[in-house]
């Protein structure tokens, strides 16, 4: 899986597991991954940029929450892809549940796009397709509309595509 992330998504991936270990988790959540990817720049971070999301309160907002009581994420409704060993990059801090499946969902959702790479704008989609995880809590908590950042999202990542094209 982390050969089909581009730079910037591998470096948010890489920010996170030092966000984790920041915050004495033993695993990568979801919260740590959205921690990860305002810390780059990218389409992930300019859509939580205008959401309003801010890194220092998401930090103090998911330092006092459990992300790992979070419920299962449900089955996909469509036949996802490969599973992908998204427990490791290398490092030793695997990631949860949770951001397994949010990078799962990023992949599909680069395929569904047809992009050739997961951005840190399909990890933002992957994270927030998950309605029941530590990051989207923290970030309705925060006052931010999910529903409002998904669309704005696909619009970045649809358009910096395009410009890639060109």
């Amino acid at each position: 899986m982390f050969e089909r992330l581009d730079s910037d998504a591998r470096a948010a991936v890489a920010r996170a597991r030092e966000e984790a270990a920041r915050a004495g988790k033993r695993e990568v959540g979801t919260e740590h991954l959205l921690l990860g990817l305002l810390s780059r720049p990218g389409d992930a971070a300019d859509a939580l940029t205008a959401a309003g999301a801010d890194a220092k309160d998401l930090r103090a907002q998911i330092a006092g929450e459990d992300a790992s009581a979070a419920p299962a994420p449900a089955a996909a409704a469509s036949p996802a892809p490969e599973p992908l060993d998204t427990q490791h990059s290398g490092d030793d801090v695997p990631l949860t549940k949770h951001a397994r499946h949010a990078l799962d969902l990023a992949l599909q959702a680069t395929q569904r796009l047809r992009h050739r790479h997961v951005s840190t704008g399909h990890l933002l989609i992957g994270i927030i397709e998950q309605p029941h995880n530590g990051a989207v809590q923290a970030l309705s908590v925060g006052g931010i509309h999910v529903g409002t950042l998904r669309a704005d999202i696909l619009q970045r990542v649809t358009i910096s595509t395009q410009n890639d094209a060109l």
